[in-house]
């Protein structure tokens, strides 16, 4: 059986780097990206089981990817992170499709359980 693959997609490389590193330390398989572009432009777009998406970066944003991603009936499950503290993200992020909104800075732990949960088809509480 393979490692779960795990997208990660942050426009700040030093965070996309450390987040990659935390999936990679619990067996997890993890490819980073620097944005949701270049996400998209993967050949491997369709292998990943967990996508985990910064808010806001430069061009797409996260939620404009999440609702590209359903449009196109990827049904991958997607957490958004973001520093941003609006609380209306919370419910525009689920409108669109995510998991879950994570707000930076998070415990990894926390982050962890919302990815295993992804993993295992339930829903990460809101």
């Amino acid at each position: 059986m393979r490692s779960p693959l795990v997208a990660i997609i942050d426009d700040d490389e030093a965070l996309g780097s450390s987040l990659v590193d935390l999936m990679r330390s619990i067996g997890y398989c993890a490819e980073p990206f620097v944005s949701a572009e270049t996400f998209l432009m993967s050949s491997s777009l369709f292998l990943f089981d967990c996508v985990v998406a910064d808010v806001h970066m430069h061009a797409m944003s996260g939620l404009n990817l999440v609702q590209w991603l359903q449009d196109q009936g990827y049904m991958t499950p997607v957490i958004l992170i973001t520093a941003l503290p609006d609380r209306r993200l919370d419910d525009e992020a689920i409108s669109v499709g995510a998991q879950c909104l994570v707000r930076k800075p998070f415990e990894s732990k926390a982050l962890l359980h919302y990815v295993a949960k992804c993993l295992s088809h339930e829903r990460p509480p809101r």
